[in-house]
């Protein structure tokens, strides 16, 4: 039994129910409970019993988001957005050079600029929304 499990330096200290030292291991400690404790060392996982006896061991990745990728796609995603915001700005501005207010050119409005115009702030919030999940826009 186990009563308690706690880091000193670069050792693992477990305590016993009666408050005696049951035994020092070199690692970082992960966690325990009143039966088994779990060690790392290195990139192994080590499950030990009251003893120190090892019991199973695992390979170990800490699961991090792997913030250059993420980065970069989201910068990606930005210069692909400001190139479509810029081709959006243009054919507004083509619009809106004509000379003719919206409803006076007989009601032929161009629908595809408009469209452009909503796929372009979906995009937005759809990069938002994903970078969002990501964790790297707080």
């Amino acid at each position: 039994m186990l009563r308690a499990a706690y880091q000193l330096g670069n050792h693992v200290r477990i305590i016993s129910p009666e408050g005696q030292v049951l035994f020092t291991q070199k690692g970082k400690l992960l966690g325990y409970s009143s039966e088994v404790v779990s060690i790392l060392k290195g990139n192994a996982l080590y499950i030990c019993d009251h003893q120190g006896n090892t019991l199973s061991t695992h390979h170990y990745t800490e699961s991090q988001p792997a913030k250059a990728n993420s980065s970069k796609s989201l910068l990606f995603y930005l210069l692909f957005g400001c190139l479509t915001k810029m081709g959006d700005v243009y054919r507004l501005y083509q619009f809106l050079g004509r000379g003719t207010s919206i409803g006076a050119d007989g009601g032929d409005l161009n629908w595809k600029n408009i469209g452009i115009w909503f796929l372009s702030i979906s995009f937005w919030i759809a990069c938002f929304f994903a970078a969002s999940k990501m964790g790297i826009v707080g």
